[in-house]
This record gives C-alpha cells, sequence and structure tokens, in this order.
C-alpha cells in the first residue's frame, strides 16, 4: 500500500500549464510551429523562384512580413516574452484574412474545368488548418504568461515533450 502522505515530499511540484495538442508545453509549441511555418515560408519562396512565377509588390511584402512574424514570435518565445508573441496572434489572424480576400477576389479556380482546382483547395485547408494550430499555441502560451504559469523560473516545472527531454 502507497501512503498518500509521505514524510519526505519528492520535491517535484505538478505541471500546472496546458499540453498543446497533447505533444508538448505551450513555449516549446510555439517555437517548434513557428520555426516550422518559418521553415515553410522559406521553402515556398524558393519553389517560386525557381518556377519563375510572378511577384507582386503584394506577394512580396506578405513573404517579407511573415519570414519577420514568424521568426520575431519565435524568438520571444525562447525569451519567455509575451508581447512578440500577441503580435504573432494579430499577424496569423491578419494573414488569414488577407488569404480570404485573395481567394474570393481571384475565384478563377474555381470553374469546373480548372487544372489546378484541388491543388487550391488543398493548400488553402492546409494553411487554414496550420495558422489555427499557430494561433492556438501563442494563445495558450500568452495566456500561461499571463497567468504567471509559464516563466523563466516555472519553465523546469512546466516543461513537457511526449517524444523527447529538450
Amino acid at each position: 500500500m502507497v501512503d498518500s502522505t509521505p514524510l519526505i515530499p519528492d520535491g517535484k511540484e505538478k505541471k500546472e500549464g496546458h499540453r498543446v495538442l497533447c505533444c508538448c508545453d505551450s513555449r516549446k509549441a510555439v517555437i517548434i510551429l513557428n520555426v516550422l511555418a518559418l521553415a515553410l515560408t522559406i521553402a515556398s519562396l524558393i519553389i517560386r523562384l525557381v518556377d519563375n512565377q510572378y511577384f507582386s509588390a503584394w506577394t512580396i511584402i506578405l513573404y517579407v512580413l511573415n519570414l519577420f512574424f514568424y521568426s520575431i514570435v519565435a524568438w520571444g518565445a525562447l525569451q519567455f516574452g509575451k508581447s512578440a508573441v500577441e503580435w504573432g496572434i494579430f499577424w496569423s489572424i491578419v494573414d488569414i484574412i488577407w488569404a480570404s480576400v485573395y481567394l474570393a477576389r481571384n475565384s478563377g479556380w474555381m470553374v469546373e474545368g480548372s487544372s489546378n482546382r484541388t491543388a487550391t483547395i488543398v493548400g488553402y485547408s492546409i494553411f487554414y488548418v496550420f495558422h489555427v494550430l499557430i494561433i492556438y499555441a501563442n494563445w495558450t502560451y500568452v495566456s500561461e504568461v499571463g497567468k504567471g504559469i509559464m516563466s523563466r523560473e516555472t519553465h523546469s516545472r512546466e516543461k513537457y515533450s511526449c517524444c523527447c527531454n529538450v
């Protein structure tokens, strides 16, 4: 029989924070998702450059802003900052709105015989799901930092990963 009130405490405090997608703590999720988004943005840019696709001024501005915000958010989470991650939430929402407006205004891909219709639907579906995951992780992190759950001092208690002990 196990004693429920040990005389010598084990010294381990219970994790208070949220597990993002049951996989890792909020800080790690913010860093991983934003670095992944940064890598995917760079890969997308390279693919478009290799294919000699036309870049409008708006497209260039979007790529630059995405690279900037994903970098700043990952750096902010590394530093246990809150403001940079809040700006990341704002930018993700703006990016979703911007993509939706673009999709609505350029609806030629919806024509039945369009060759890239399926690719466009799949691409935008992945875009929306990924942005919702980023907003979820960022929001969870900002909430935990605001409540004092996640900080430099509490990170040893809060860190969690299902696959590695980083």
